[in-house]
């Protein structure tokens, strides 16, 4: 009986370990995502103050 409770205990903890680094990897994913198309309007901010320059 509490073998079947640590084992239960264990994949529970398994499961949420999961569900932590997969939480983790979408986060960081989102986080670059961002990181890249706020690089990007950047880019095309000064683009188009070259622009108005020349």
């Amino acid at each position: 009986m509490a073998h079947d409770k640590v084992l239960e205990l264990a994949r529970q903890n398994g499961l949420l370990a999961d569900l932590l680094t997969q939480l983790i990897r979408e986060g960081a994913r989102e986080l670059v995502h961002r990181a890249v198309q706020l690089e990007f309007q950047s880019l095309l901010s000064l683009y188009g103050l070259v622009q108005e320059k020349w």
